[in-house]
């Protein structure tokens, strides 16, 4: 599905895909993206409290 839904983008002329994921995710989201020629451009932290 991943790679159908990549493959109707680039016939739709787009170039460049962006996605988040929780870089703690334990489903192997990263190792999939990555499979598939995504890149780990930055990683961002947040932050929160209870108030």
């Amino acid at each position: 599905m991943l790679l159908s839904g990549l493959h109707c983008l680039k016939q739709a002329g787009v170039d460049t895909v962006r996605l988040g994921v929780d870089a703690d995710n334990p489903n192997g989201a990263l190792r999939l993206y990555e499979s598939v020629g995504f890149q780990k451009v930055y990683t961002s932290i947040n932050f929160l409290r209870d108030v």
